[in-house]
């Protein structure tokens, strides 16, 4: 059995607690809660001290939770929407506390309430407004090994929220600001940010170091890499942010450290993301507005073609807002992200959306040898990441119809 001995503030060399979050990539196949089991257990005896481990639902669910919710409501209640879509990461917390159970490694399993996150607004996209050391401190003294779910906090009444989809990276350096880890370890399935999404572009080339503006930057632009309230939680707190690829032999492609690094230059391919072409300026800048009021950020543009919003897809409860505007199925938004913070946009169709986004990769590299890092290993090509098979646990393997009404 692996243990640990005294409260936190006793486990060995540097009492500061190791915090590590694994995306839900890591969790595509069952054996990937035992693969993260056991690779926590080596991390925990070597370096002798308390663990905080942020877990994602397993790839696909959420989406999947969101395509069975968009069925049969078309704007559920906020807090109804938070309680299902915060379900994978709690089915995530459990599976893996079993499998370090079985690992040796006794493992309190936590739920939002547990981790010290304080949100406001909306249920289903509520804002992180409050990290409390305190709760988690309390945790590690029953169990120096805490599972928590990435994505939730608690409101000021108590209640469930989520904190927008893919916020796992928001937790775990919220959590390693409040409790002055000084590091924060994100796994994901790419080597570490890279200067544009490796599975659509193979020459994309993995950043060593980057600094919180340029990695800061790239989300904002749409890319991702780390969520950016991540980026200023790690900021404030003067937390690092390892941005490695799991599984991780730690030895070579040793990632991308956030910190004090350089600026990049990236491209991002908004393959996520809906285009709405507006009449006016005026009505763009309202629908925005609108949207970030709600905790929805988008990208405003204008070209020789018109003027254009891009929205997130799947975003709930967005007719209201962007009712003045047409979406356009077949367009992309690819954006050039310069090292000195211009971004350059250009509209596609999203049939040759990897494609352009292939050449400006190439205008901004165009030398290999004078490219900031090692090439990226390329993931075997795929239009969309894997979903697990077990993200059917709740609906079976039937395909859920996705409606395009304007409403979703």
């Amino acid at each position: 059995m692996v243990g640990l001995t005294g409260a936190a503030g006793q486990a060995g060399p540097d009492p500061r607690p190791l915090v590590m979050k694994f995306g839900g990539s890591a969790f595509a196949e069952l054996d990937g809660y035992t693969r993260v089991a056991r690779y926590t257990a080596r991390r925990i005896a070597d370096e002798k001290r308390p663990v905080v481990v942020v877990v994602s639902a397993m790839s696909g669910t959420t989406g999947r939770l969101q395509q069975t919710l968009d069925v049969l409501a078309d704007d559920p209640p906020a807090q109804v929407a938070a309680m299902l879509l915060t379900s994978g990461e709690t089915v995530s917390v459990a599976l893996l506390a079993a499998a370090l159970d079985a690992a040796g490694v006794p493992a309190l399993a936590l739920s939002a309430a547990g981790t010290g996150l304080l949100g406001e607004g909306p249920a289903d996209r509520a804002r992180l407004i409050r990290a409390d050391p305190a709760v988690l401190l309390s945790g590690l003294e029953d169990c120096p090994v805490l599972v928590v779910p990435g994505g939730q906090a608690v409101d000021s009444a108590g209640g469930t929220v989520m904190l927008g989809r893919n916020s796992s990276d928001l937790s775990a350096a919220a959590m390693a600001a409040a409790l002055g880890a000084g590091t924060c370890v994100l796994f994901s399935d790419v080597p570490g940010v890279c200067t544009a999404d490796p599975y659509l572009v193979p020459a994309a080339r993995t950043l060593p170091e980057i600094s919180y503006e340029g990695v800061r930057r790239m989300s904002r632009h749409g890319a991702k890499v780390v969520h950016e309230s991540a980026v200023d939680w790690a900021e404030r707190g003067d937390v690092r942010l390892h941005c490695r690829p799991f599984p991780w032999t730690g030895s070579g492609g040793g990632g991308t450290v956030v910190g004090q690094g350089p600026e990049a230059a990236a491209v991002v391919a908004h393959k996520g993301s809906d285009v709405w072409r507006f009449r006016s300026g005026p009505e763009r800048r309202a629908a925005a507005r609108g949207l970030l009021a709600e905790g929805l950020r988008t990208t405003e543009f204008d070209s020789a073609s018109g003027t254009y919003l891009v929205v997130p897809a799947g975003a709930r409860g967005t007719a209201h807002q962007l009712g003045a505007g047409r979406r356009h199925d077949d367009l992309c938004l690819i954006t050039t992200v310069r090292a000195d913070g211009r971004a350059e946009h250009v509209l596609v169709s999203r049939a040759d959306a990897d494609a352009e986004a292939r050449r400006c990769h190439a205008r901004l590299y165009p030398d290999p040898v004078n490219a900031p890092g090692p090439a990226a290993p390329a993931p075997a090509p795929a239009p969309v990441k894997a979903r697990s098979a077990h993200s059917d646990v709740l609906f079976g393997s039937r395909a859920v119809p996705v409606p395009r009404d304007g409403a979703h």
